[in-house]
């Protein structure tokens, strides 16, 4: 753990301490937690690349890691299928899981979704759980980045007996990063079979267009992070369960 000098963050309520962390420390105590949960070293990469953006961007990334350590890592899943479906505007893919971690979805699904041309428009859907909403920035910003591609999240959530409405949210990316918004960020999103606005569902399109994304934006600052110090302590217990050389 860095050897820091914790301070007192002015909020209502109990005084809460914070910590000044180093970026990979947070990567690694992730990484660790994780695959001492039962994911394979792919998926906690992952994961601990998703944490540690969104405690980056937003502060809360340390938190959302019981999201992702909370899954049902240890029982046996049924293997994924995935189906393609008719969609005439490119290449449209169903993926269907069974007990299996968020996680692991939406990595498959990600997977799914860029499985096709450089030059064709594709996407994936599956109405299975994937991670929490926040958690698939650092996924859109890697992957758009690496291979160039503008890709679009949907994610899709159905009305309930009191009385909430059922809502689309989606994600794409600009210069500067992920933004969020209720309308469609592209024509072609609305030719999508109506599954995709049935109910529970994530949908990942990919356009053959080039990323608008800044290649700087998609590194994480390496400067110290000012971090809960008591989630971060609950991250840190969880890492030692799990001993691996440093990632």
């Amino acid at each position: 753990m860095s050897d820091t000098i914790a301070q007192t963050a002015h909020e209502a309520g109990p005084p809460a301490r914070t910590i000044s962390i180093q970026p990979r420390e947070i990567k690694e105590a992730a990484y660790r937690a994780l695959c001492a949960a039962g994911a394979d070293p792919a998926e906690a990469q992952e994961g601990a690349f998703a944490i540690l953006r969104a405690e980056s961007d937003n502060h809360n990334g340390l938190g959302q890691l019981k999201a992702l350590i909370d899954a049902d890592w240890e029982t046996p899943s049924q293997p994924a299928t995935a189906a393609p479906a008719f969609w005439d505007c490119g290449n449209l893919t169903d993926l269907v899981t069974t007990r299996q971690p968020g996680l692991r979805t939406a990595l498959q699904l990600m997977d799914c979704a860029l499985d096709s041309g450089a030059d064709e428009i594709s996407a994936a859907r599956t109405s299975s759980p994937c991670i929490p909403a926040q958690l698939w920035n650092d996924l859109l910003i890697r992957r758009s980045a690496s291979l160039q591609r503008t890709i679009i999240l949907a994610t899709s959530t159905a009305g309930t007996e009191k009385g909430e409405t059922a809502r689309i949210e989606y994600r794409t990316l600009t210069g500067q990063g992920v933004i969020t918004s209720q309308e469609p960020p592209h024509r072609v999103i609305n030719s999508l079979p109506d599954g995709h606005q049935d109910g529970e569902m994530t949908s990942i399109i990919v356009l053959p267009t080039t990323s608008p994304l800044d290649p700087k934006t998609s590194s994480i600052p390496t400067k110290p992070l000012k971090v809960s110090e008591q989630e971060w302590q609950k991250m840190y217990q969880l890492s030692r369960k799990f001993l691996v050389p440093d990632t």
